[in-house]
C-alpha cells in the first residue's frame, strides 16, 4: 500500500503539470509515450515468443494512434489494418494459428494503439475535459479499491476479476459520480443535470473497461500487465478504466458541440 500511495503521489503532479501546460503537441507527444509503452506490455503478453510479431504489432499500433494525433492521417486507418491483414497472410505456421495471432495483434492495436489516443482528441477541446476524466475515474477507482478491501462480500464478475466486488462497484459507482458533479459544474462550465448524467455514464464505462482489461490478462495468465509502476502493475493496469471513458468524452463533447 505504502508503495502505490508513493507512485501515485510521484506520478500525479507530473501528469498534471504536462496537462495544465495547456500544449496541444505536448500532451500528444505525451498519450504517443505512454501508447508505445502500454502496446509493448500488451504485446509482451500476448507473443512472448514471438519478437517478430511483438515488432509488427507495435508498429500497427503506433500506426493506427499517428491516425488521430496528427491532423490529416484518419484518412490511413483502413490502409494500415489492410497492411496488417497482409502481414499475417504472409506470415509463417499453421493457417488456425496465423489467424490466432491476426486477432490477438489487432485488438491490440485498436485497443491501445486506436482507443486510447483519443484522449489527444479530447484534449484539443480544452485541458479541462481531460483533467475532469481523470478526476472523475481515479475518484472511482480509489474509492472502489478501498470499499473493497474493507467492505467487499459478494464477488462483481468472478469469471473475470476475482478481486472485484459488488460492495467496490457500488462505492466506485458513487463516489465517480459525485467528484464529476461536484467538479463538473465548474471545470466544465455544463448545467448539473448534463453533469451528472454524463458522470454516470463515464462511472460505469470505465468500470466495463477495468473488466476487460482483466478479461485481457486473464486471457494471458498474467497477474499484471507489467512493473514499471511500483504497487500498481504495468501502465496498462492504470489506463484499464480510462481508455473507454477517454474514447465516450471525446464523441459525447462531439454531440454536445453540434
Amino acid at each position: 500500500m505504502r508503495t502505490r500511495v508513493l507512485t501515485a503521489l510521484a506520478g500525479i503532479p507530473i501528469v498534471v503539470g504536462i496537462i495544465v501546460v495547456d500544449s496541444v503537441w505536448l500532451f500528444s507527444a505525451f498519450i504517443e509515450v505512454l501508447t508505445l509503452v502500454a502496446l509493448h506490455e500488451y504485446f509482451r503478453m500476448a507473443f512472448p515468443d514471438h519478437g517478430g510479431v511483438r515488432a509488427t504489432g507495435i508498429a500497427a499500433g503506433m500506426l493506427l494512434s499517428l491516425t488521430l494525433v496528427v491532423p490529416g492521417l484518419s484518412g490511413y486507418f483502413p490502409l494500415i489494418v489492410a497492411g496488417l491483414f497482409t502481414v499475417f497472410l504472409f506470415t509463417g505456421g499453421a493457417v488456425e494459428e496465423r489467424y490466432r495471432r491476426l486477432g490477438l495483434a489487432l485488438a491490440g492495436a485498436v485497443y491501445l494503439g486506436y482507443l486510447f489516443p483519443h484522449f489527444a482528441l479530447l484534449y484539443r477541446s480544452g485541458y479541462e475535459w481531460v483533467l475532469w476524466v481523470l478526476f472523475v475515474v481515479f475518484s472511482a477507482d480509489s474509492a472502489g479499491y478501498f470499499a473493497g478491501v474493507a467492505l467487499g462480500r459478494r464477488k462483481l464478475y468472478p469469471s473475470v476479476s476475482p478481486g472485484k466486488t459488488v460492495e467496490g462497484s457500488v462505492a466506485a459507482t458513487v463516489a465517480g459520480v459525485a467528484a464529476g458533479w461536484l467538479s463538473g459544474w465548474w471545470l466544465l462550465g455544463l448545467p448539473s443535470g448534463v453533469v451528472l448524467i454524463f458522470s454516470l455514464a463515464i462511472v460505469l464505462i470505465a468500470q466495463v473497461g477495468d473488466l476487460f482489461e482483466s478479461l485481457l490478462k486473464r486471457g494471458f495468465a498474467a497477474k499484471d500487465s507489467g512493473g514499471i509502476l511500483p504497487g500498481h502493475g504495468g501502465l496498462m493496469d492504470r489506463l484499464d478504466s480510462l481508455i473507454f471513458p477517454g474514447v465516450l468524452s471525446t464523441y459525447c463533447l462531439r454531440f454536445l458541440s453540434s
